[in-house]
């Protein structure tokens, strides 16, 4: 999505296609004001996915623009497989600046919490 919700965006690709598809104006004077209606998911994947649908309603082109991935070798494989994440809320994140503990799921986002920490005792001590 660009600036101010003026264009949205959305791309979909396999081995034998790229669709890209962009819904706005010629003028980012109009735009949408929210993200909620704005967005490449609202606007533009609709059309790529109407596409998609069209593509395999035809046989001749589902034959030729419906390719497989290939497969990725075993350990490639294993290295893309990691646990789930789920991003803490703001709420989450005021709760643990005045419990004074931070509940992380990957040790680099503590080292960060810390060094945000850090700053903000340096800043408010002055």
């Amino acid at each position: 999505t660009s600036q101010n919700f003026a264009d949205a965006w959305f791309a979909a690709f396999n081995p034998s296609i790229v669709i890209v598809s962009r819904a706005g104006a010629s003028t980012p004077l109009i735009h949408f004001n929210s993200g909620a209606n704005g967005s490449g998911s609202a606007l533009a994947l609709p059309l790529v996915a109407l596409t998609l649908q069209a593509v395999q309603g035809d046989r001749a082109m589902n034959d030729r623009f419906a390719a497989p991935f290939t497969e990725l070798p075993p350990d490639l494989e294993r290295s893309l497989d990691c646990p789930d994440y789920r991003e803490k809320s703001i709420f989450e994140r005021f709760a643990d600046f005045f419990r004074g503990g931070v509940t992380t799921f990957v040790e680099e986002e503590a080292e960060e919490e810390t060094e945000k920490r850090s700053f903000l005792r340096r800043l408010f001590r002055r």
